[in-house]
């Protein structure tokens, strides 16, 4: 059967069947990602990603054609890291339960062999961190050189880092000089750092936890800091924090690299909160554990869970 183009007024055929497995819209991904519509089109794409990559495991056979016995044979493997095999098997739980089949066997196996897994590998690299993760003063100096340097995009991402224990996203952020940042509430899904005459509003509305914390307002009166953000909005009515080289505005996927360039020998977010940790840890001072936790978005015990190296 043949349809009209339109636009030509020329006879084509339809469009051919999309080949199993490579395709993105294969009919059980396509189900299941239907039924996620609430989900990001971040989060989708890492799901599709996820889901080609059981495919080529698979040899293009679907998940519903095979046994849950054979589906974890899959990502069974050495050499695939734990956390990735509980990536693989999450997704294929997923489809297997947005198409009405069964997925115990994967969950279990997730919640026992890999969640084991993970946990070893966490504690061998963990061990080896703890002997070459600089201390926290070293962070400190890194910073003032940043701004002695002028660096005022580098200090500002590590001043947030150093004295909150944000995350990469959370620094994805609008540099300005309107006031109505602080009032527009649950209007924008921005973040800010609202300038004012004596110091800065640093407005999160889009963050990790935001769900469960909801908007974060701090109060950062320190000079220098004050001074970076002045400098970086030169006069604009906005500027992003994190752009481009051509100036303009990165995406949510970009936010992680671009950060940890910034970063002391490109260590990175977690491992910035790695360190804080194991200062306050040194210091026996639990009040800063609590404010991390505060002002993070981050219950304490996930913190001391995920980020303390002595937890073994």
């Amino acid at each position: 059967m043949y349809t009209m183009n339109d636009a030509e007024g020329l006879a084509s055929p339809p469009n051919p069947p999309a080949r199993a497995g490579r395709s993105p819209y294969n009919d059980e991904l396509t189900k299941t990602l239907t039924n996620l519509d609430g989900s990001s089109k971040t989060s989708k794409g890492v799901y599709r990603s996820l889901y080609k990559r059981l495919m080529g495991l698979s040899g293009d056979k679907k998940l519903l054609d095979m046994s849950e016995t054979n589906i974890i044979k899959l990502f069974d493997d050495e050499s695939i890291p734990p956390k990735s095999q509980e990536a693989l098997a999450n997704v294929a739980a997923m489809i297997r339960n947005n198409n009405g089949a069964s997925h115990s066997k994967i969950n279990k196996f997730k919640d026992t062999t890999i969640k084991k897994r993970i946990l070893a590998y966490k504690m061998e690299k963990n061990k080896a961190l703890k002997d070459t993760l600089p201390d926290k003063k070293e962070l400190d100096n890194y910073l003032k050189s940043l701004f002695v340097d002028k660096d005022y995009v580098g200090y500002i991402i590590n001043f947030l880092l150093l004295n909150y224990g944000v995350r990469n996203k959370d620094l994805n952020c609008i540099i300005t000089g309107d006031s109505d940042v602080i009032f527009k509430g649950h209007d924008t899904k921005h973040n800010y750092l609202y300038v004012t005459f004596r110091y800065v509003f640093y407005v999160r509305n889009d963050y990790k936890t935001y769900e469960t914390y909801g908007r974060k307002v701090l109060k950062i009166e320190r000079r220098p800091f004050q001074t970076a953000c002045k400098a970086l909005l030169d006069g604009n009515y906005d500027i992003p924090l994190l752009k481009l080289k051509n100036d303009e505005p990165i995406s949510e996927d970009s936010v992680g690299k671009i950060v940890q360039r910034h970063t002391y020998n490109e260590l990175g977010e977690g491992k910035y909160m790695k360190i804080l940790v194991m200062a306050a840890k040194k210091d026996g001072n639990i009040k800063r554990i609590e404010e991390l936790s505060k002002s993070r978005g981050t219950a304490i015990e996930t913190i001391l869970t995920e980020y303390d190296i002595d937890n073994q």
